[in-house]
C-alpha cells in the first residue's frame, strides 16, 4: 500500500443511454455548450468505461454553439470532445441541464455548471485528494532522498522513521475517503470514489466494508454492480484459497502452466517493462530469487507488454533469469484479467499445495515472508 496512494473497463453490454427528443427538460437531460473561437465543426457525445468510450451522439457547432439531449437510466461517465481531438473533458452526465463552456484548444478543461452529480464527485478530488497529495508529497520526497531514488538501502531507524509516515499517510488517506463515502452514500459520486481509490489501490477488506456502507440504490447502480463483481473476483484470489490455473506461452513460444509449479512456492508478478514502479522492485525479486531459489522457490512473470522486443530487452537489462509469459495484450492480459489485476506491480505468494500464501509483498516484506518460510524448512 505504501506507495499506491496516488498512483490514478469492459464496454458495457447494454446501451445505458438512449437518445430522445425529450418533451419535458425534467424527463431527461440537456448540454447546452458554447466554444468560442470554434465557429463550426462537429463535437462528440461519447460514452466512457474505463479506457473505452462509445460515441452516443454528435452535434454541428454553429458560431460556437452546440446542444445535447437526451436521456440517460442513471448517471454515467461520459465525454465531450471536438472532431480530431485525442481528448475530451469527462464528468458525470444525469438528467438536468448542463452548461459546457471550453477553449477549443483544450476542451478537457471545460467549465461545467448544473451538473450536481459531477460536482459532488469533483469535490472529493478538490478537497481531500488534494489535502492527501499535500501531504504525501514530501514523503515521496523525502523517501526519494533518502533511497537516493532506490539506489541506497535504508538504515533500520530510517525505514522505521519511513513506515511510521506511510502508516500516518494511509490512516489520513483512508479516513478522508471514508467520512467522504459515508456523507454522500446515497449518491453515484460514492460509488465512484470507491472504484477509483480502493477497488484499486485498497485492499479486499477494505473495499467490502466501503461498499456496505452504500444505500442499496447505489450499490445496485452501474458502477455498485462493477463494484461487487470486483469484491467476487477478489475473493476467488484471496489469501488461502487455490489459486486459479492458467496457461500462457513464454518468449519462445512455449506453453507455461501455473501447475509445473506445484510443490514448490512460486511468486507470480504481474510486471510490465513500461512500469517504473515494477523496475524499481525488480532487483528486490532478484534478491529473493538468488536467496532462495535453490531452497524451493520460483519465480513466474506474467507481462503486461505489449510490444515483445521492450518485454525481452527489460528482462535481459534487469536480470529477470526466471520464466515469463505474456500474450502480449497489455491492460487485457488474460491472467491479468482473471487475477483482476488493477495495477502493476502486483504479486502472489502461491504455495506448494496451490493455495495462495501472500499477496502484495514489495521490498523488506518479500524478503521478511521468505526467510520466515524457509527458516522452517
Amino acid at each position: 500500500m505504501k506507495k499506491t496512494i496516488l498512483q490514478s473497463g469492459l464496454l458495457a453490454l447494454a446501451l445505458v443511454t438512449t437518445f430522445t427528443s425529450c418533451s419535458k427538460k425534467e424527463e431527461g437531460f440537456t448540454i447546452n455548450g458554447s466554444i468560442p473561437g470554434q465557429k463550426e465543426g462537429m463535437v462528440y457525445l461519447e460514452f466512457v468505461d474505463g479506457d473505452k468510450s462509445v460515441v452516443k451522439d454528435s452535434a454541428k457547432i454553429v458560431e460556437g454553439k452546440f446542444t445535447f439531449a437526451g436521456k440517460v437510466e442513471e448517471p454515467m461517465r461520459y465525454s465531450i470532445k471536438l472532431k480530431g481531438q485525442e481528448y475530451g473533458k469527462i464528468f458525470v452526465l444525469s438528467n438536468e441541464t448542463i452548461g459546457f463552456t471550453a477553449h477549443k484548444d483544450s476542451v478537457y478543461m471545460a467549465k461545467l455548471s448544473g451538473a450536481t452529480q459531477d460536482s459532488i464527485y469533483s469535490s472529493y478530488y478538490k478537497n481531500e485528494f488534494k489535502k492527501i497529495q499535500n501531504v504525501a508529497g514530501p514523503v515521496y520526497k523525502l523517501s526519494d532522498s533518502l533511497t537516493q531514488n532506490g539506489k541506497v538501502k535504508l538504515t533500520a531507524e530510517q525505514q522505521a522513521m519511513m513506515d511510521k509516515k506511510w502508516k500516518d499517510l494511509q490512516t489520513m488517506a483512508d479516513d478522508l475517503t471514508f467520512k467522504f463515502i459515508t456523507s454522500h452514500k446515497d449518491k453515484v459520486a460514492a460509488a465512484l470514489v470507491l472504484e477509483d481509490r480502493l477497488v484499486t489501490y485498497g485492499t479486499p477488506e477494505q473495499v467490502k466494508e466501503y461498499f456496505a456502507i452504500l444505500t442499496p440504490e447505489i450499490q445496485k447502480s452501474y458502477f455498485g454492480k462493477k463494484i461487487n463483481e470486483g469484491i467476487k473476483l477478489n475473493e476467488k484470489t484471496a489469501v488461502g484459497t487455490t489459486a486459479p490455473e492458467f496457461s500462457q506461452t513464454d518468449i519462445n513460444g512455449k506453453i507455461v502452466k501455473l501447475s509445473d509449479y506445484k510443490g514448490k512456492y512460486v511468486l507470480v508478478d504481474f510486471w510490465a517493462s513500461w512500469c517504473g514502479p515494477c523496475r524499481k522492485e525488480n532487483p528486490n525479486v532478484v534478491l529473493a530469487y538468488k536467496t532462495y531459489h535453490d531452497k524451493g522457490f520460483d519465480v513466474l512473470g506474467v507481462s503486461l507488454d505489449d510490444k515483445k522486443n521492450l518485454w525481452e530487452k527489460a528482462i535481459e537489462k534487469d536480470g529477470l533469469t526466471w520464466t515469463h509469459v505474456s500474450d502480449l495484450k497489455g491492460w487485457k492480459n488474460e491472467v491479468a484479467v482473471l487475477y483482476g489485476v488493477k495495477l502493476v506491480p502486483t504479486n502472489y505468494l502461491i504455495g506448494p499445495d496451490g493455495k495462495i500464501v501472500a499477496k502484495n509483498l514489495r521490498e523488506e516484506e518479500l524478503q521478511s515472508k521468505l526467510k520466515e518460510i524457509f527458516s522452517k524448512s
